[in-house]
């Protein structure tokens, strides 16, 4: 027996050794920061597909259809989601696939060519997983990121990489531009647009748009900041066709915690005769919940006012003066019509004829009656005040012979720029020399009739955004200038 001991220890010892050996790598963890934050978020990516009609300037040509890829991010269970306007513009019916397999047509709800950023919205058969946000205010170069896309058509692939620089300025061409741009190495390649850059904490930092074309390791992303700013603008648009707020939102720093996840939601002002103002929201008053939604920025604000029914009551938690007021109130419809996201066909529509767009005052004037009012040249010189354009009309026969490929959605005619006016809301809008303009806001621009009416009509314009749309025909192409009214 005093033998014995020892050996069964040692024979103990030696089957854990080989037991160890054997299992060693399958005792190793499999998981790391990567693969939380793929598991964390895949379900809140979207791919994208849909075919895109590029037309030709050559009537001998037939127009080219081609199959176009990217990605999308849920920010709502509703079906609202986030890409890049690249992705989906042009495209005639936007196919969306979600991680588990479910494809559903998308509807193009709001976009802002000037970011890049577009909303779409699907009708998904049961609550999605929205995106885990981040900040983009404290990135670092050298900090680990990842990618989730659609690159090449393989669906929710994951790359990675570090961050290679902040804040860059990118011109992507001569009307779009990517500022505050974050410069990662993280292998993107097309089909990755509209797709999320993440960090090791799992929380969207950025949206994946463009690479340096010819260099390797050299990609750009739009800062989750900035998107958060834009998608609230563009689900406000949204909210604001059903109820009337009557309140101004800001989305600003937090005093004393700039390394916050959080925004605080200050209330700029409150119409006196809005619903808000009688439940006794203030200007001042910091907002950190509506009804069963906490606010961590903007975008909560909004995204919790989407179902709220006319007259609905919907409590409020607001900070004031150090202390937490609890309010309710009960929203008015609203009194806007919405301007709609429609085709070219539908935005494009005779003087005063647009029942999708609030015309402005002097929309029952007809061009003649006020062209009595001022000279024809006082009227040219009010479009290059106003406007900031010069022009000339092209002929019939002129628009004819260099559009006919555009004939059967832009029937009417359209106007030559000669000049734009440097500061003016067309230069603001990137409207160039040389740039033929088919239409202006609801209006088509076939005459300089036309375009004087509207000038004399400018300072009336109230559009919801700020910003009306310019159709415009440049190299043989069409696309829509969002420019400010004022």
């Amino acid at each position: 027996m005093k033998t014995s001991i020892p050996f069964i220890v040692w024979f103990a010892a030696v089957v854990c050794c080989i037991a160890a050996a054997y299992n060693g790598t399958a005792a190793e963890p499999r998981t790391n920061w990567a693969t939380e934050a793929y598991q964390k978020n895949c379900e809140a990516v979207v791919n994208i597909q849909g075919d895109k009609i590029e037309e030709s300037a050559n009537p001998k040509e037939s127009a080219k259809s081609y199959n176009g890829m990217g990605t999308g991010i849920v920010i709502d269970e509703r079906g609202y989601i986030i890409t890049n306007h690249h992705v989906v513009n042009g495209i005639q019916k936007i196919q969306v696939t979600t991680f588990d397999g479910k494809k559903y047509t998308g509807k193009l709800t709001g976009r802002d060519p000037e970011t890049d950023l577009a909303i779409i919205k699907i009708d998904a058969r049961k609550p999605l997983k929205p995106i885990a946000f981040g900040r983009s205010n404290d990135l670092m170069p050298g900090e680990s990121c990842m990618a989730i896309g659609n690159p090449y058509g393989y669906a929710f692939s994951l790359t990675d990489g570090r961050i290679s620089g902040i804040n860059r300025e990118v011109d992507v061409n001569e009307t779009l531009v990517y500022r505050l741009a974050i410069q990662t190495n993280t292998e993107i390649n097309p089909g990755n647009s509209g797709g999320p850059l993440i960090n090791i904490n799992g929380e969207m930092i950025g949206i994946n748009a463009a690479i340096r074309q010819g260099a390797s390791g050299i990609a750009f992303a739009i800062p989750v900041d900035q998107v958060v700013e834009v998608a609230a603008k563009l689900i406000s648009e949204v909210v604001e066709q059903n109820i009337a707020l009557g309140m101004t939102l800001e989305q600003n720093e937090p005093k004393g915690t700039a390394d916050s996840k959080h925004f605080d939601i200050v209330v700029l002002s409150v119409d006196s005769n809005s619903a808000a103002a009688a439940a006794g929201i203030n200007k001042g008053d910091i907002i950190t919940a509506v009804g069963n939604y906490p606010i961590h920025n903007i975008l909560d604000v909004y995204r919790a006012f989407l179902d709220i029914k006319v007259n609905e009551d919907i409590g409020f938690s607001v900070r004031r003066g150090g202390e937490t007021q609890e309010l309710t109130a009960a929203f008015n419809r609203s009194k806007r019509r919405g301007t709609g996201t429609g085709t070219a066909s539908a935005f494009v529509q005779k003087r005063g004829a647009a029942d999708n767009v609030p015309p402005p005052r002097a929309a029952t004037v007809s061009p003649k009656t006020a062209a009595k009012t001022m000279t024809t040249e006082e009227l040219d010189d009010l479009a290059w005040d106003t406007l900031g354009i010069r022009y000339t009309p092209l002929t019939k026969e002129e628009y004819r012979e260099e559009f006919p490929a555009f004939l059967k959605q832009f029937p009417d005619g359209g106007i030559r720029i000669e000049s734009v006016r440097k500061g003016s809301p067309m230069a603001k809008g990137y409207v160039t020399q040389g740039d033929v303009i088919v239409g202006i806001h609801a209006w088509v621009t076939t005459s300089g009739d036309d375009v004087r009416f509207i000038a004399n009509a400018w300072n009336s314009l109230d559009t919801e955004s700020g910003k009306i749309r310019v159709a415009v025909f440049r190299d043989g192409k069409h696309y829509f200038a969002e420019v400010p009214v004022k």
